[in-house]
């Protein structure tokens, strides 16, 4: 019983050593034998009885009771380790080290009281299965769909692998998806379960399953990655060939998530950070095939998550201001609409705009907070107002991709609508033309929903980056605005106006109006209104304005 309880506690107190240090290990383990031979000794020279009735054995005497005496000191210091060092263990391992040590100390009070129920070591068995089954089975670490490692033990391993100062590369191995949700997981899992009968071969690299349709591979040294990635490359290639294979590699695009080193992050959970942060998850990063995850990108990361945690902090502190930019009607000659932008105003009272941190909301999926914390303000002030007592037809709102594609937008802005008693035909949505709209039919439908109550729709920055004129088909929209960067071609680029121009005649054909933005010389005004331009906004006409500051100049013009 001595034996056990003191192997428990080096049990328990191992975990320690790698935060404590060589020397304070050798100290402690030194200390803990002295103590564990010493107590051995001490009970192997006392004396023991015997009870023997014909029914009952047990033993007792001094040997007997400077057992239960050293066990019980054992015990306290297990208890005490795991309580007192418990931000240095697992917090499983803590759970499984005090359920055994409450059956054993119960256990042992019932056998002093009542020693001819010999339970101890009965208890003592017992919780050795709990340590085993919690934290020792092998088969807990082994995936049993691939034979891998689990991704229960990864983040366990880069632990031991920081604690232990051992420098590492890391690669995963995800997939980017082009096609439909159904045939990509059908693809998906032939091509995984290939992937991992092959990644058997690779030698220099422990292999873990995430279960989440990729691999994790760590190497001990950079050259072992480099020439893996060539072999993994390597057999893509030559399995495209494959009938059964050729469309999931054609379907799956294998993707590399790379960290030469793993001295750029601090520990396992900064690492782990890391990894999640650069997997491929949209469309628009299709054409890379892999990401090298540096000091570079690191930096990079970290200046981003600032930038989040700006953005939450001004949603927390109501230190979003909406600047309201005029839109000049080219019919009434006056200001009819107002596209609603926001900026935030940190605590030393500088602007933040919009181009440096909505893209990355966007990506991070804070945008739906931050868009409804928007929606918010410019429905509490059209209410306070009553802007189209000021002519005002149309404030224009942003409405980001993933927000369009949620099931709970339609209600969410419905709701925000009654609750601040304003005309849903004053609110039109500005929806930008992208590639990454994966489920268009919900799209399409919230869109519906919404232009049965009044709202109407836009499609936003048409002519930047891969226009397509089946957005202008496809979307029920009522306006598209071109972009500023096509309406300064326009003025430069003869391709440029040969362009405009055809759009503006579909457009209008189609019973579509035209916004143009960029409007920045009273020469742009006038071409862009001999054009057949609808709408003019830009900076010749108002810079965007804060509240106070955009009723003024609307009250100025309009009145």
């Amino acid at each position: 019983m001595q034996s056990v309880s003191f192997a428990t506690l080096g049990y328990t107190i191992a975990d320690l050593f790698t935060f404590y240090g060589t020397y304070h290990e050798k100290m402690i383990g030194r200390f803990l034998q002295f103590f564990y031979i010493l107590g051995m000794f001490i009970t192997i020279s006392l004396p023991i009885s015997y009870y023997y009735d014909g029914v009952s054995l047990y033993s007792y005497g001094p040997a007997t009771y400077a057992t239960y005496f050293l066990v019980a000191l054992h015990i306290l210091a297990i208890i005490g380790s795991t309580i007192f060092f418990k931000a240095h263990l697992k917090q499983r391992k803590i759970n499984a080290i005090l359920v055994w040590m409450a059956i054993w100390s119960m256990c042992a009070i019932i056998q002093f009281i009542k020693p001819q129920f010999l339970i101890v070591s009965f208890a003592a068995c017992i919780g050795a299965l709990i340590m085993y089954f919690e934290m020792e089975n092998p088969q807990s670490t082994i995936s049993r769909k691939t034979g891998h490692f689990s991704s229960a033990v990864i983040h366990d391993y880069f632990n031991y692998l920081y604690q232990s100062k051992q420098r590492f590369s890391v690669m995963m191995i995800s997939f980017k998806t082009l096609g439909d949700a159904a045939t990509e997981n059908k693809m998906l899992r032939k091509t995984i379960n290939m992937l991992s009968d092959f990644l058997f071969n690779i030698e220099s690299a422990k292999v873990f399953d995430t279960a989440e349709g990729y691999f994790l591979l760590v190497f001990e040294s950079n050259d072992f990655m480099e020439s893996t990635k060539f072999k993994i490359a390597t057999y893509f290639q030559s399995i495209e060939d494959n009938p059964d294979i050729a469309d999931a590699v054609t379907l799956l695009h294998p993707f590399y998530t790379i960290v030469p080193d793993s001295s750029i992050a601090f520990d396992a959970d900064e690492l782990m950070m890391l990894l999640t942060n650069f997997l491929p998850n949209n469309h628009e990063t299709i054409a890379k095939n892999e990401i090298i995850i540096d000091k570079s990108t690191m930096a990079d990361l970290q200046k981003r998550k600032q930038i989040e945690k700006m953005v939450v902090a001004a949603m927390e502190d109501n230190r979003l201001e909406i600047h309201y930019q005029p839109i000049y009607n080219v019919q009434t000659k006056t200001y009819t609409g107002a596209e609603a932008l926001v900026r935030i105003k940190l605590l030393d009272g500088t602007l933040v705009y919009p181009n440096d941190f909505i893209p990355i909301v966007e990506e991070t999926g804070r945008i739906v907070p931050l868009s409804d914390s928007i929606y918010k303000n410019v429905f509490t002030f059209m209410k306070s107002y009553r802007i189209e007592k000021l002519g005002i037809q149309k404030i224009e709102l942003n409405l980001s991709v993933k927000q369009s594609e949620n099931p709970v937008f339609v209600s969410r802005i419905l709701e925000l609508i009654n609750n601040n008693t304003i005309d849903p035909k004053l609110l039109n949505f500005e929806i930008t033309e992208t590639n990454s709209i994966q489920s268009k039919e919900s799209v399409l439908a919230n869109m519906e929903k919404l232009m049965e109550h009044g709202i109407s729709f836009s499609l936003d920055d048409f002519g930047a980056g891969s226009s397509n004129l089946n957005y202008i088909v496809d979307m029920p929209v009522e306006i598209v605005k071109l972009d500023k960067h096509l309406t300064e071609e326009y003025f430069n680029n003869p391709k440029a106006q040969a362009i405009v121009k055809t759009v503006v005649q579909m457009a209008h054909s189609m019973g579509l109006r035209i916004i143009s933005e960029g409007i920045e010389t009273e020469e742009q005004k006038i071409a862009m209104e001999d054009l057949g331009i609808d709408y003019l906004q830009g900076y010749y006409f108002s810079y965007p304005l804060p509240e106070h500051e955009f009723l003024r100049f609307i009250q100025q013009f309009n009145l």
